[in-house]
């Protein structure tokens, strides 16, 4: 692959994923800040956690794109849904809450 292919492929992805990792990015605040979040957890941890999924899900996504084995019209659900977006997401929001601490904590006994 040259240097243009890689750069049009990135520009697509953006524009076609970016929809669909806006919303997402809303459900996962949302879900953090209502339901799972510890209480040692500031501000600036969640809004880290969440530019880490959105940045790292989005180059997922790309090598999705850029490697898709199925036919080029599969990547996007009814014109809509970008599929490699999704898969890019789902892996990297339970990667980055993990990794940041709000699933699988561990218990502190005191």
């Amino acid at each position: 692959m040259d240097l243009y292919t890689i750069l049009d492929a990135m520009i697509l992805a953006f524009f076609i994923n970016a929809p669909i990792q806006i919303i997402i990015t809303i459900g996962q605040w949302l879900v953090m800040a209502r339901f799972i979040a510890p209480p040692d957890k500031t501000i600036k941890d969640a809004l880290n956690c969440l530019a880490a999924t959105y940045i790292s899900a989005y180059f997922i996504a790309l090598l999705i794109w850029m490697f898709w084995p199925l036919d080029p019209e599969l990547t996007m659900y009814r014109n809509r849904i970008s599929i490699p977006a999704v898969i890019g997401e789902g892996i990297a929001i339970f990667y980055w809450l993990k990794h940041s601490g709000y699933i699988y904590r561990k218990k502190i006994e005191l």
